[in-house]
């Protein structure tokens, strides 16, 4: 009985560490990331293809992932609000959709919403709401930042580009320089 009683006590005592801790992290991520621009929702539309990650993921891809966004109507809101209890989306505010299919081939729906620079993404009940930032680079590039998960990044691009292009983009992100990050999938030389 006294064994159980003491691992429960460190259980209970690294469980608060990792959760201070990742706290922490994303308080730290938000403060530096977070650049004040008030990224507007309502332009992720359509498809987008992920073809940057920082870190790198543990493979490469045959072809870019590529996500769909799509804005929310307002009965397609109710219904996710009505899906789970614990998750209040605006009704005045844009709630954007990206579909997906992971590296196992399961698709995967998401959902951002917020009118300020600091996003919510939502992925399933019986998760946390996580704490999302996106930065327009230019006319066909958006950098995600999920302050969430440690400052885990993606930089999606409307046009399927080269791998020099992609290179030249990510060397002009001033903020994810020194920030070890690989294209996930099989780009053009």
């Amino acid at each position: 009985m006294e064994t159980v009683v003491f691992f429960l006590i460190i259980t209970s005592f690294f469980c608060a560490i990792n959760c201070r801790i990742s706290r922490s992290s994303e308080a730290q991520c938000l403060s530096y990331y977070n650049n004040e621009e008030n990224f507007d929702l309502d332009t992720l539309s359509g498809q987008m293809y992920a073809v940057y990650y920082w870190p790198p993921n543990q493979r490469t891809r045959n072809a870019c992932e590529v996500q769909t966004f799509k804005k929310l109507e307002t009965h397609e809101i109710e219904t996710a609000r009505n899906g789970c209890s614990n998750l209040s989306l605006p009704s005045e505010e844009p709630v954007i959709r990206a579909t997906y299919k992971n590296s196992t081939g399961k698709i995967v729906n998401v959902l951002y919403y917020g009118s300020d620079s600091v996003k919510n993404f939502y992925r399933s009940c019986d998760k946390d709401v996580a704490k999302y930032i996106f930065t327009r680079v230019n006319e066909d590039y958006i950098l995600g930042i999920n302050c969430s998960s440690e400052g885990r990044s993606v930089l999606l691009s409307k046009l399927l580009g080269s791998l020099s292009t992609v290179k030249r983009i990510v060397d002009g992100i001033d903020i994810m320089t020194g920030r070890e990050g690989s294209p996930d999938c099989v780009l053009e030389h």
